[in-house]
């Protein structure tokens, strides 16, 4: 049990995972046109991260993580290596400039802290912290990291290039007051003693969490890619469901329905369902499940799940809705690119290039300095035209075709 507490949650092998959000969007101009990417503030950067993170574990029933100074110190110190060696990821390089540690684990304690079990998530070229924890959170063994039951402190540090303000890096480092303790009176603690740290925290925590979280809003609808990849033959898919079980509450979960229906109560029929033995990577317990819809849901729509399972020998059926982001501004389903589509001067409008296969992104788009163009998504920009034409202004948006009338 302690071996599978350690692997999941707090092992001394960190997620050797990277989410970037954006990295396939290779932006190319008729007229040379430099978006202006402002500089970050950092501290508010890093206080607003701590507080949007604990929303969502407090909605999926877990208690809020506390803002620790030595795991902060060590995600600050591994953000600006990432950034002053212009790299990404877990591993540092003792022969680089700002090396800490090559892992995680040693970074930590080289920072002060006492247990070297912790977890590390990292993302990079983010623009903000809810675009950094919003892609963690889409990408589903990051996910399990910001949601597991035992961790109860984090360190978060971020950094932005002084002259390349597009790159960025957000660490998160994770760990226990429980762990942090015990390390701090005994360097190697017993498996019982470590099993009781543990469960200091899963006894706080609720039995069972779901995610998205039931009436939660504002969730993504896509979920892109992630190392290791657990849909190797798909670049986009849909927004992954998850349900974890507090090992300190349950020995057995047997699934025997696990079900997501869109807005007009039809069951999304392609999905990949993940547990313990078909999880490609062997990165789940066996209390962690998933649910990948193999399509990408839709903008502004409610999504119900229904999940039946033999828990301890006893039949427990659970039930929960979550809705889709949605927008203020008019956002546009580009399903028919023959048709074209009224915007108005000055005004920013999104357009949704639904994917026509597992792989369809959107590269290589061209703009001219007519319009400002802003990315969403992979499949999603933002379009503000400047400037007014007489005529129908066609657009190609990577393997697509846009067709826009501009008006006053």
């Amino acid at each position: 049990m302690i071996k599978n507490l350690r692997t999941l949650i707090l092992g001394t092998i960190t997620l050797f995972t990277i989410y970037l959000y954006f990295l396939s969007a290779d932006t190319t101009t008729k007229t040379t046109k430099i978006k202006i990417v402002p500089r970050m503030n950092i501290e508010q950067e890093e206080k607003e991260a701590l507080s949007y993170l604990n929303t969502l574990r407090k909605g999926a029933g877990l208690i809020p993580f506390s803002a620790q100074p030595q795991l902060k110190l060590a995600a600050k110190n591994h953000a600006t290596y990432l950034i002053n060696n212009h790299t990404i990821g877990h591993y540092e390089e003792s022969n680089k400039s700002g090396f800490t540690g090559k892992f995680a684990s040693q970074r930590i304690t080289n920072s002060g802290y006492h247990t070297p079990l912790v977890i590390e998530n990292v993302s990079s070229h983010n623009r903000n912290y809810k675009e950094s924890i919003d892609g963690l959170m889409a990408a589903i063994y990051h996910r399990f990291a910001f949601l597991d039951f035992e961790g109860d402190e984090i360190g978060i540090g971020i950094k932005q290039n002084s002259f390349n303000k597009h790159k960025t890096a957000f660490v998160y480092n994770m760990s226990s007051n429980a762990l942090n303790q015990l390390y701090f009176k005994e360097k190697k603690p017993s498996k019982k003693a470590l099993k009781k740290a543990l469960k200091f925290s899963q006894n706080k925590n609720t039995k069972i969490i779901t995610y998205p979280f039931d009436k939660q809003n504002d969730v993504p609808p896509v979920f892109f890619n992630e190392f290791p990849d657990p849909l190797p033959n798909y670049d986009v898919s849909g927004f992954p469901i998850s349900i974890a079980f507090n090992q300190s509450h349950f020995k057995e979960v047997r699934v025997l329905r696990f079900e997501l229906f869109d807005d007009k109560k039809k069951l999304v029929k392609e999905i990949k369902f993940y547990d313990y033995k078909t999880d490609l990577n062997k990165r789940l317990n066996k209390f962690s499940f998933v649910l990948f819809p193999l399509k990408r849901l839709e903008w502004n729509s409610t999504y119900s799940v229904t999940f039946v399972a033999i828990i301890d020998s006893k039949m427990v059926e659970k039930k929960w809705s979550f809705k889709t982001r949605n927008y203020t501004i008019p956002l546009h389903k580009v399903s028919n690119e023959n048709r074209t589509i009224d915007i108005k001067l000055h005004q920013a409008s999104i357009f949704y290039f639904p994917p026509k296969t597992p792989k369809d992104l959107l590269q290589k788009v061209r703009c001219s300095s007519q319009f400002d163009m802003e990315f969403i998504d992979k499949n999603t920009i933002k379009i503000t035209p400047l400037e007014k034409s007489f005529l129908t202004t066609n657009l190609k948006i990577g393997r697509h075709n846009l067709k826009l009338n501009i008006q006053n």
